[in-house]
């Protein structure tokens, strides 16, 4: 049974005519009549009989039409549906992202996709840079977020997302007049040294004085650390906006501060030409906020 014979079939069921059939299909008569030759050996029995100048569906044509519309509906939905796969219109992504990546500029990406394509289902799975390589490899998930600079020559650095990093303490610590960053390294009681890049630790450790009061935290606990205890971290921008407008926390801003960023690279084991439709939709539309592009 061919797709072609079920069109045949509903055309003649529902314009009555084999001639009007063909030049609907614009094909010859002889060629419907042939189809539904064929598709009647299959259903086993006559499917039409002429009265007048009409053709009339039998009682096998009847029971059999519904059937058919439903098939050819079904077919005509995962058409559909494939086409609009292949315009990244639906489809499914499964990225990996840094635990401390999960808010902020990510979740504006998601929250864009999800508003532009609703159709795209997005799985997030979390981990360290190197479970979301591990990840990439086993086919878990199809892109990955983990921070930059990375030494995996297989990895394809699609886009880079800089994040600022800022000096954070609580209310009652911070510095109130005109300060330098060594003032801020050595009131912060205790500094909490936090490991974003090579580059940010090593810029921490050359302003760090021996006998300094000072501990080495992940960011997480870091940044709980300074809202329920005390101390001075330098964590991401993301990470502390909301504490600092709801007044838990103070930005400080010393004198001669550097712009210190941490690096986000979107990474794949695919070239950008060979992501999936629903993939490039997802890097097109990182690619087109004002989340601190390179």
């Amino acid at each position: 049974m061919e797709i072609n014979q079920l069109i045949a079939f509903e055309l003649v069921a529902r314009l009555g005519s084999y001639s009007k059939a063909s030049r609907y299909l614009d094909v010859s008569q002889p060629t419907v009549s042939l189809r539904i030759k064929e598709l009647e050996k299959d259903v086993g029995g006559y499917l039409f009989v002429r009265a007048g100048k009409q053709m009339v569906l039998t009682d096998l044509g009847k029971g059999f039409l519904p059937y058919a519309r439903q098939a050819l509906e079904v077919l005509q939905k995962g058409k559909e549906r494939a086409l609009s796969i292949k315009d990244g219109k639906r489809g499914e992504i499964t990225i990996g992202t840094l635990p401390t990546f999960t808010s902020g500029h990510f979740t504006a990406i998601v929250r864009e996709m999800y508003g532009t394509f609703p159709d795209i289902h997005i799985a997030i799975h979390t981990g360290h840079n190197q479970q979301i390589i591990d990840m990439l490899y086993d086919g878990s998930i199809n892109m990955g977020m983990i921070t930059s600079p990375f030494f995996n020559k297989d990895l394809k650095k699609l886009y880079t997302i800089k994040e600022p990093l800022v000096f954070v303490s609580r209310p009652e610590q911070a510095l109130k007049s005109e300060y330098n960053i060594e003032d801020v390294f050595l009131t912060g009681k205790p500094y909490i040294l936090t490991d974003w890049s090579e580059e940010s630790k090593h810029w921490q450790r050359t302003h760090m004085s021996l006998g300094n009061d000072s501990i080495e935290l992940p960011p997480a606990t870091a940044l709980d650390f300074v809202r329920h205890h005390s101390g001075t971290a330098l964590l991401t921008e993301t990470m502390v906006s909301a504490h600092i407008k709801e007044g838990t926390l103070v930005r400080l801003e010393p004198y001669g501060m550097p712009n210190l960023c941490r690096e986000i690279a979107l990474v794949s084991l695919e070239r950008e030409q060979n992501l999936t439709p629903a993939a490039r939709r997802f890097l097109d539309t990182a690619r087109s906020g004002s989340w601190g592009q390179v």
